[in-house]
């Protein structure tokens, strides 16, 4: 489950692209991949993902991924942004997309490669319906060792307290019980149960409102 919550706020850095099943990731041997989660679905679209943990350079790692996937001439050509401490490979291959996000952290060339099925999208369902202030932006559907859990990432153009309070009210509206109310500098942490039901919501304050992070687990 920390592998899948630390996924959230990396996901949005993903450009979707089109891979033959079997040997999708095409990377190199010296990458270690493990699996996050059993299944995942952002914004309705069905992924797989792999996270990997390297010590060549990301240099390195780029180079000879980018060579991998541009070594098929049927493919479509391989497409690199770059974003703070991130790079990105994105590359479309039949009608799936794959993508390769890497960066060098402690020493620690770390990253995760993705495979989205876009044909196969469904609209998503917020477990929690959201006061109308909060905008929802991303929505991460997973289920990992049996735990079916949501992911949301939303933004508020209302103060933070403002945010949160409204969220409350939905929380109760919704029969969901208050657990903490914490507010901490410019952080407020929000926890809630509904029977065997866990929420859980990070609200922090920004320029022009609110930035919302939630998690709800079933």
């Amino acid at each position: 489950m920390r592998a899948l919550r630390r996924l959230a706020a990396t996901l949005a850095l993903f450009t979707p692209l089109y891979v033959a099943a079997n040997t999708w990731q095409d990377l190199p041997a010296t990458v270690q991949l493990e699996p996050v989660g059993d299944s995942l679905r952002m914004n309705g679209t069905p992924m797989v993902i792999r996270a990997f943990r390297s010590r060549q350079s990301a240099d390195a790692l780029l180079s000879e991924v980018r060579a991998a996937w541009e070594r098929d001439p049927g493919h479509q050509r391989v497409l690199q942004t770059t974003i703070p401490n991130w790079t990105v490979l994105n590359q479309t291959v039949g009608d799936r997309h794959r993508s390769f996000q890497v960066r060098e952290q402690g020493g620690i060339t770390e990253g995760f490669v993705a495979l989205t099925s876009p044909r196969e999208t469904q609209e998503p369902k917020l477990v929690l319906r959201m006061p109308p202030l909060l905008q929802p932006m991303q929505i991460v559907d997973s289920v990992d060792q049996g735990k079916v859990s949501q992911q949301v990432v939303a933004v508020s153009r209302r103060s933070v307290d403002a945010t949160a309070a409204a969220l409350d009210d939905a929380l109760r509206a919704q029969r969901w019980e208050r657990q903490t109310m914490k507010k901490q500098g410019t952080v407020i942490r929000l926890s809630a149960n509904r029977g065997a039901e866990q929420f859980d919501a990070v609200l922090s304050a920004q320029k022009n409102g609110a930035f919302v992070m939630i998690n709800t687990i079933r």
